[in-house]
């Protein structure tokens, strides 16, 4: 409460409210959905967090869906590296590649979304003007350049998908990741004791729970090398 007492001099100056913009709602909503989920995004609760009425929220946009495009525009743009680093295409198009995945694992609503629109937002379009500027140097045609950046992004996200999946089942089952270890740990000792499945059984608890451990790079790097590797080796002039 601002003090009213003494002279007018001495009080201090009362505090205007932030003022409401389309970048501080978006903001918070991407927020919203990293600590809850995507669901618990809605105009209400996004203008409650902002102390706005919900009204106040719709001259930025007409309904939720238009809030989620928001959202994910704003999440490509993080996916935007400073400077494309310099030398050979396949080391420029790992680093577009690592910096979709660290950003989209910050962001796990995002896997979802992208597979059920398509972003076309400002951000959107700078993001796919990276990933061509990344293989520019194979001065490839057009329809070489979207075939080889189709397989890559499935590749990609592909991957993030995989590696999610072990924190969704422990988020879902309410576990922390120590206890989620120990009880899938003990369920796959079970399930491969009897020797009926002995191939899985050699390849470990990563055959059957394929979620990507943190240091994720050298397990993505080893399959983007083959898809790359595999492309340049069978790379043939169009027509």
């Amino acid at each position: 409460m601002t003090e009213t007492r003494g002279p007018l001099w001495t009080r201090p100056a009362a505090t205007k409210p932030e003022r409401l913009t389309r970048e501080t709602v978006v903001a918070r909503a991407v927020e919203l959905a990293d600590q809850e989920g995507l669901k618990a995004v809605s105009v209400r609760r996004i203008a409650t967090e902002l102390s706005a009425r919900p009204m106040s929220l719709y001259s930025f946009f007409e309904r939720k869906e238009d809030l989620v495009d928001l959202m994910v525009d704003q999440v490509l743009g993080e996916m935007l590296l400073d400077e494309m680093p310099p030398g050979d295409w396949r080391d420029a198009l790992r680093a577009v590649l690592h910096r979709q995945i660290e950003v989209g694992r910050r962001h796990p609503w995002v896997m979802s979304v992208f597979g059920e629109r398509a972003p076309i937002g400002p951000q959107a379009a700078r993001h796919a003007e990276q990933s061509f500027q990344a293989i520019a140097s194979l001065r490839l045609p057009p329809g070489q350049a979207l075939k080889l950046l189709h397989v890559v992004d499935t590749y990609m996200w592909g991957f993030i998908t995989l590696s999610g999946q072990e924190q969704a089942a422990r988020q879902r089952d309410g576990l922390t990741e120590q206890e989620w270890r120990a009880s899938t740990d003990a369920y796959f000792a079970e399930i491969t004791a009897g020797g009926e499945l002995p191939h899985l059984a050699e390849a470990g608890r990563g055959g059957l729970l394929r979620g990507a451990a943190e240091d994720w790079k050298d397990d993505f790097d080893d399959g983007l090398r083959w898809l790359l590797d595999g492309f340049a080796h069978n790379l043939r002039p169009e027509g």
